[in-house]
């Protein structure tokens, strides 16, 4: 519950929209699931984004552009009508329906999604494989996946207007992995792998790992050992891993699931790719 919003205000234009979110004590307004959910005193105004077109779904430069204000079943429906020819949407649209409801989902925003950088999300462990690029309106950058959900200040605040997932070459494969106590329940630890054969024969790959670290993380060294070597054992030596100890899973536990998930989604990826 919010207790301190007092005002909400509903600007027509994406300029006025920046302006109010200037002020302190003043958030973005998705679907308003993630700032329910949080139940800061610090949100005084909220900034409603309804009316500012950020509902839509489009290709562009070899690209999936999802606005912030489509809901995930909306943003799921899109990524749809596309899975039949591109790798990225059809995975994008199994992971959304894996990880909500479809009651939520008809609610709950990408922007909520995003802005809330759930630790244990797929949803955001695929966007990292895929190098998404997030569109930040209030300072006019475009930011990877990989820096906001690293950023150490409050993302709540900021005006996310869209998500670039690019597009990779048709025969690129992607596959994920996951423990969780049922196979409904979100992932203990969990892994997306993303590969891509070169027309030189060699690869383009890509894994990111969630349930090791505060927020999902990339794997980069591991990456760079496996298209180098084509060896997936020798190349999750490679792994860089913090994760927590508590009361779902032991800190080896996590590591040692880290390597299971890791190497079945790279193989299985590897596997797929054409």
């Amino acid at each position: 519950m919010l207790i301190n919003l007092k005002t909400v205000h509903k600007p027509a234009a994406l300029a006025d929209a920046v302006k109010l979110l200037a002020a302190p004590g003043v958030y973005p307004l998705y679907g308003g699931v993630a700032l329910q959910r949080r139940s800061s005193p610090a949100v005084e105004e909220a900034v409603s984004l309804a009316q500012l077109g950020l509902d839509t779904a489009q290709d562009g430069d070899n690209a999936l552009v999802l606005g912030m204000m489509l809901t995930l079943e909306k943003a799921r429906q899109a990524c749809l009508a596309r899975a039949d020819e591109r790798p990225e949407a059809r995975a994008l649209a199994a992971l959304l329906a894996a990880e909500q409801p479809e009651t939520l989902r008809n609610t709950m925003t990408l922007g909520d999604l995003l802005v809330e950088r759930d630790p244990q999300s797929l949803v955001l462990t695929l966007l990292l494989a895929l190098g998404a690029v997030i569109e930040r309106a209030d300072v006019a950058v475009l930011l990877t996946t990989s820096s906001f959900l690293s950023v150490d200040e409050d993302v709540a605040r900021y005006l996310l207007t869209g998500l670039r997932v690019p597009y990779g070459s048709p025969g690129g494969a992607i596959a994920w992995e996951k423990v969780a106590r049922t196979p409904a329940d979100a992932p203990i630890v969990g892994a997306v792998a993303r590969v891509q054969a070169g027309a030189d024969g060699g690869r383009f790959s890509a894994l990111a790992l969630c349930g090791v670290a505060p927020v999902p993380v990339g794997q980069p060294g591991v990456v760079r050992a496996y298209d180098e070597t084509g060896d997936v054992d020798a190349a999750l030596a490679h792994l860089e891993l913090d994760p927590p100890d508590d009361h779902w899973g032991s800190r080896a536990y996590r590591a040692e699931m880290a390597r299971v998930t890791a190497r079945r989604a790279l193989l299985r990826a590897a596997s797929d790719a054409r």
